[in-house]
């Protein structure tokens, strides 16, 4: 369901002209190179008709290192599949596709300034800086994987199970605070008891994945809103240590424990 936004302020219009269509739409899309949830988003973006002009995979210690740790959570899964990789979607459909070291680098705006997208998408990336937001002319449209404003930071969905807080994805525009950027849409993710860790991280790349299809058609058909984020002084989460996921893994076998013996 959609998360209601009821203290802030009322939505504005966001269009882009002339993009009314999912083909008309010229847009970037940025990933750290192999990151299974942002591959997954762009396989469905493709899916619904929106093809990027320009993809930028990141390939770093960064990106092997996250790679590595979904991974370790969604090869748990029987019904996770890796994505095909995006570098061979783009040879397959002559999308042009770049890698750099890091999305903020001098090369990421050098790309951008010879492409002329209109507007980014981001998979799973780094913090974008200034320079690359500014690049884009409608700016970058990311999906958090928890909801805004009650979830900020890294692995929100870790920090949502430690406070007992509601599971979603938020899509927004991003700015160069972390996750406060304005509101599109957000949905909220109502667990199954019994649910494990690396279920509820497939679960929430699924759910990823349908939410930019959603905020991107909604652009195309004219009826997506722009939400501000209450500037609060809320905490913002840093990347969760593994005794952090330990406790998730402990939280969620007691919840389904305690659900059995219902």
């Amino acid at each position: 369901m959609n998360q209601r936004l009821s203290e802030s302020p009322v939505a504005r219009p966001f269009r882009i002209p002339g993009a009314d269509r999912p083909g008309d739409l010229r847009f970037a899309y940025f990933n750290l190179k192999g990151h299974p949830r942002g591959e997954l988003m762009l396989h469905r973006l493709i899916g619904a008709g929106f093809v990027p002009s320009l993809v930028i995979d990141e390939d770093s210690p960064l990106a092997a290192g996250l790679l590595a740790a979904q991974f370790r959570q969604l090869g748990q899964v029987a019904a996770f599949t890796p994505p095909t990789p995006l570098e061979t979607v783009c040879k397959t459909l002559d999308i042009r596709y770049e890698t750099v070291g890091n999305h903020n680098d001098a090369d990421t705006v050098a790309v951008l300034a010879e492409a002329a997208p209109s507007l980014g998408v981001l998979g799973d990336t780094r913090i974008m800086r200034a320079r690359v937001i500014d690049a884009l002319p409608h700016g970058i449209v990311n999906v958090h994987p928890g909801l805004l404003p009650s979830v900020r930071g890294n692995n929100p969905y870790l920090w949502s199970v430690v406070h007992g807080l509601p599971q979603g994805a938020t899509a927004h525009l991003i700015d160069t605070g972390v996750d406060r950027g304005p509101i599109m849409l957000a949905r909220e993710l109502e667990l199954t008891a019994g649910t494990t860790l690396p279920e509820l991280i497939h679960t929430i790349n699924t759910l990823c994945a349908d939410v930019v299809v959603t905020a991107l058609s909604q652009l195309t058909s004219g009826t997506a809103t722009l939400t501000e984020q209450p500037a609060d002084d809320a905490v913002t989460f840093r990347e969760a240590r593994p005794e952090i996921w330990s406790l998730v893994e402990t939280i969620l076998r007691e919840r389904a424990g305690a659900a059995a013996r219902r």
